[in-house]
């Protein structure tokens, strides 16, 4: 089932039930991913419902959880269990330093595969035999990085923890040296090693992510024939497409056609822009206050956080920036009565054409996301899959053993404490903007990230 994945490290908190929502407005079958929730705080959040709850109508949605300790695991799975979600799946994929080393969660897991195994088993036993598993994790971490480590990995989960399912990024992970930005571009992709896998353990359910930018590529990926590798890897043998980061920089490009082009449906469930706003106001002045009104007259969530999903829906059209700006001036300005009253002040700047236009066809998405050349991703596998020998790094990486001369090791300490100090900075910048509320999460760095086209 193609999904929409979490984001990981500061973006965690992006990919939340409000986003949901809109995906959910735009796609009716494409399964839907929480961010990561971590154990502890499901077990000891006073707002719990803020984090685990969910409408409905976002059926099919897996949350995903972050944690490494099988007895907190079990009993935030039995917490969990309580609101129906369809599919419980643990992090073991994260890059991020701030979780690698808090509890040693994320990415790390991946080098202590029986540890993984033990966490699923105890998550199964919280959640009993109704509700499926599943890890997601990278090719592997730092130098463990060879295909047969990697099947090592799988081999362990699988037959120890009980797990059949695999959502496998399909790149390494580099915990020493690289941000987690970084580890979404430098290492290099390797998604025939998801074919690998699948060749060898074809009992097995496994799920490409990484690089996939839009419902065309989706498809791309799910046909491609790899029978000439090996005769059971024809059109569909991989069982499914996970986009993550694409569908957040560009949800109506990547979302609107997905039904139809992805699923097979007679039509997409939205029409329109502008309807899917409408849709979307609704269920935003609904919940306005839902987990908490202060006595101050705070609410949470409140309406600066609620207009962050939709706020890249008009990626790349005319009069996208104009809103933008439109909406961030009426939020610093005040005085609004609901969500529906921002709308209202600020949907003139986008040009009707735009605002009622029906959704793009996966094709011509994949060529605007190509800029005229058809943006498929990949459709074809290498002429051999991925042996034991076979290593996820990139031709650039030092060999093991090999050390690096003095001039270098100062470059890359010295990029390292530019690279820390800048990240410092901008989080400080960010959570003081917050914190002051004189940011709605539309200025110029949002705009640009939105312009890029990064992978998951």
């Amino acid at each position: 089932h193609p999904s929409l994945l979490p984001f990981a490290s500061r973006r965690m908190e992006w990919t939340d039930v409000h986003y949901r929502q809109l995906a959910r407005l735009l796609s009716k079958h494409t399964w839907l991913w929480t961010e990561m929730v971590v154990d502890k705080t499901i077990i000891h959040t006073p707002l719990l419902d803020k984090h685990l709850w969910f409408p409905p109508e976002q059926h099919p949605i897996v949350l995903q959880l972050g944690g490494s300790d099988p007895a907190l695991l079990l009993q935030a799975a039995k917490v969990a269990a309580t609101y129906g979600y369809d599919e419980i799946n643990l992090n073991c994929g994260c890059p991020s330093d701030r979780v690698a080393g808090a509890g040693c969660f994320g990415a790390a897991l991946m080098l202590q595969p029986e540890l993984v195994a033990d966490c699923m088993a105890a998550i199964q036993q919280g959640l009993g035999p109704s509700t499926p598993v599943s890890v997601k994790c990278r090719l592997g971490v730092d130098d463990d990085d060879s295909y047969e480590q990697l099947a090592h990995f799988v081999r362990v989960v699988s037959t120890r923890g009980g797990v059949s399912r695999f959502v496998i990024h399909a790149r390494k992970c580099l915990l020493r040296g690289l941000s987690p930005a970084q580890n979404r571009s430098v290492p290099p992709l390797r998604p025939d090693w998801v074919w690998a896998l699948k060749r060898d353990f074809p009992h097995l359910s496994f799920q490409l992510n990484g690089g996939v930018l839009s419902s065309y590529a989706v498809n791309a990926a799910i046909n491609i024939d790899g029978s000439s590798q090996h005769a059971a890897l024809g059109p569909g043998a991989i069982d499914g497409v996970m986009v993550g980061r694409a569908g957040y920089n560009d949800p109506w490009g990547v979302l609107s056609d997905a039904d139809v082009s992805v699923f097979g449906a007679a039509s997409n469930p939205a029409v329109s822009r502008q309807q899917v706003i409408a849709d979307y106001c609704k269920y935003a002045d609904a919940i306005i206050g839902r987990w908490q009104v202060k006595d101050d007259g705070y609410q949470d969530p409140n309406i600066r956080v609620l207009v962050r999903p939709i706020l890249n829906l008009f990626h790349g059209d005319r009069g996208g920036k104009k809103w933008k700006h439109a909406v961030d001036a009426a939020l610093k300005a005040g005085g609004l009565t609901s969500f529906t009253d921002l709308m209202d002040k600020t949907l003139g700047q986008i040009p009707d054409d735009i605002l009622h236009a029906p959704p793009r066809s996966s094709h011509e998405a994949a060529l605007i996301l190509g800029h005229g050349a058809l943006h498929q991703c990949f459709d074809a596998l290498p002429p051999a899959l991925a042996q034991p020998g076979d290593r996820a790094r990139g031709e650039n990486e030092r060999r093991r053993g090999s050390s690096p001369s003095r001039k270098a090791q100062k470059r890359e300490q010295q990029q390292h404490q530019v690279d820390a100090a800048a990240a410092a900075a901008e989080q400080q910048r960010w959570q003081q903007e917050l914190q002051q509320g004189n940011c709605c999460g539309c200025g110029d760095k949002l705009a640009a990230e939105a312009a890029g086209s990064a992978g998951a």
